[in-house]
């Protein structure tokens, strides 16, 4: 196998044709694929530009499109773009390509990449989620990301609002085992635009994927075909919180094609973020109530798992505050509400707040307060 390599000092390096190969029209990963099979990116591009691309790879109409398309590439630009971006394409014929996405039943062989991706050989875990997802369930991913990542489980996920970036940002906390992204949209086009930062930090320490090519808008087409190579990465796949139907589900769907299983996080009958979730738990998926749960199925640290729920780990209180704790629903809960069940001072009320969210008890959700 090559290598390839992004500063490679000649008149354009193979990142180029890797890029023009995957941006040609109507060229998915089955037409990719059967180009690529006996011979590399270079031999590849050749062909596309001499019009010699075999009958078994496409049609003629789609072959001509793709000579057409070829002779506006100015392969030096592309090379430098790719620099600039810091984006590093891979082929199944690169040593640096994910090896998943190279054995998957339905494999991508063409890749993107910003940052280094984690040894293949550590368990992967991809947390998944509604993007409209409850600040509950948000924070259920952000901890299970850090737990993970803390553990030595590479969190994947998509970067996506809701579950996603909680996940991501949790696995970040955790300081641990790299995270990778895998997203919809090209590696250098950050979507949604409210997670750039997070894009960078993830790429930062683990890596952003795609099968994108360079510079692709986040066609909505494109997250179906992300989510089968989340679960092409995945050894477990846990769903936090899902909607009745939506991506998440899709996810669900392409790991259980690959014999990966699936476990879910319980919710509420009353929260539509968790209708799904819930379904999966009727189905048979195995409930996950904490990170040791997840650690337990993978077979890692079940002396450990035991341990740590028989131990407590958070700070004590006053009992003052511990009254206060007991007076807080399940849900969220108004600082009204707790002076009225209480019958203690409104200033009294918050003080105590105040202590038991130093220590980890409760957290803010707005004008209103939760166990954490």
């Amino acid at each position: 196998m090559s290598s390839t390599d992004p500063t490679h000092p000649g008149d354009h390096s193979p990142s180029a044709e890797i890029a023009a190969l995957a941006a040609l029209p109507r060229a998915g990963s089955v037409r990719l694929g059967r180009l690529l099979r006996d011979r590399e990116p270079g031999g590849a591009w050749s062909r596309v530009k001499e019009g010699r691309v075999p009958v078994e790879v496409a049609p003629a109409a789609v072959r001509e499109e793709w000579r057409a398309a070829s002779r506006s590439v100015e392969l030096v630009e592309l090379g430098r773009r790719l620099r600039t971006a810091g984006v590093v394409p891979t082929s199944w014929h690169d040593d640096a390509h994910p090896p998943q996405f190279r054995a998957d039943i339905d494999p991508a062989p063409l890749a993107f990449r910003r940052g280094r991706l984690p040894d293949a050989n550590l368990p992967h875990v991809a947390i998944v989620g509604t993007r409209r997802a409850s600040a509950i369930g948000r924070e259920m991913a952000r901890e299970l990301g850090a737990g993970l990542a803390a553990s030595g489980v590479v969190v994947v996920s998509g970067l996506a609002l809701g579950i996603d970036g909680a996940a991501h940002r949790g696995a970040l906390l955790g300081a641990g085992a790299p995270p990778v992204a895998v997203v919809g949209s090209g590696a250098d086009v950050v979507y949604p635009a409210a997670h750039r930062d997070l894009w960078r930090e993830v790429a930062a320490v683990g890596a952003v994927l795609t099968e994108a090519p360079f510079g692709a808008r986040p066609d909505a087409w494109r997250f179906p075909a992300r989510n089968r190579l989340i679960a092409a990465l995945a050894d477990l796949v846990v769903v936090v919180e899902s909607r009745a139907a939506g991506g998440s589900l899709l996810t669900v769907e392409q790991a259980t094609r690959r014999g990966v299983d699936v476990m879910s996080v319980p919710g509420s009958v009353r929260n539509a973020a968790a209708i799904g979730t819930n379904q999966l738990l009727a189905d048979g998926c195995a409930p996950v109530r904490d990170v040791d749960d997840v650690l337990v199925a993978l077979g890692l640290g079940a002396a450990t798992a035991a341990a740590r729920r028989a131990t407590p780990t958070r700070p004590a209180v006053s009992p003052e505050a511990d009254r206060v704790l007991a007076a807080i629903d399940d849900g969220p809960t108004s600082v009204d509400q707790l002076v009225e069940r209480l019958g203690i001072d409104v200033g009294d009320v918050y003080l105590r707040l105040g202590e038991l969210s130093a220590a980890g008890r409760v957290v803010h959700d707005g004008a209103r307060v939760r166990r954490a």
